[in-house]
């Protein structure tokens, strides 16, 4: 299986782009990673936020699974997280596409072009945060189907 994330905006500071970095190596063996990043939306509008999503859009596949991470969206644990990512790959989906918007977070047909709304806290974190806590969590799902000891 592959994993895209999408993300508006860019991961500008260091330690969360060398968090990353650490997480997608690792995570390399288990599956396949693309990162893509657009630039962020001038301002909090729709439309603006209609603009940075736009090429996005196009990098939907059908037969893919693709996931929005949205503060309305479902909280998981991280075996649950790992079951659903278990299921995915029994199910044979080619690819699982995650995306984050930025600091304004996502339009209205990012959310409606979703098959799934993922939250990862009820509290409000920077996007780049977000993109970390994602990429960890992705590895630490595969390290529980696995059994490996990362996750205790």
């Amino acid at each position: 299986m592959n994993i895209q994330i999408l993300g508006i905006g860019k991961v500008r500071e260091t330690y969360y782009r060398k968090g990353m970095e650490e997480y997608l190596k690792r995570l390399s063996g288990y599956s396949s990673v693309e990162v893509r990043e657009v630039p962020k939306e001038r301002s909090g509008n729709e439309s603006d936020k209609e603009k940075a999503y736009s090429p996005l859009r196009k990098t939907h596949l059908k037969g893919q699974i693709r996931v929005v991470l949205d503060e309305g969206g479902q909280q998981k644990t991280s075996e649950e997280l790992a079951s659903w990512l278990g299921d995915v790959i029994k199910d044979g989906v080619g690819r699982v596409s995650f995306l984050l918007g930025g600091p304004h977070g996502l339009c209205r047909s990012a959310i409606d072009d979703s098959n799934m709304r993922l939250s990862l806290s009820a509290m409000t974190l920077p996007h780049q945060m977000a993109r970390l806590l994602l990429v960890e969590q992705l590895y630490r799902a595969f390290t529980i189907l696995r059994k490996e000891p990362y996750h205790k």
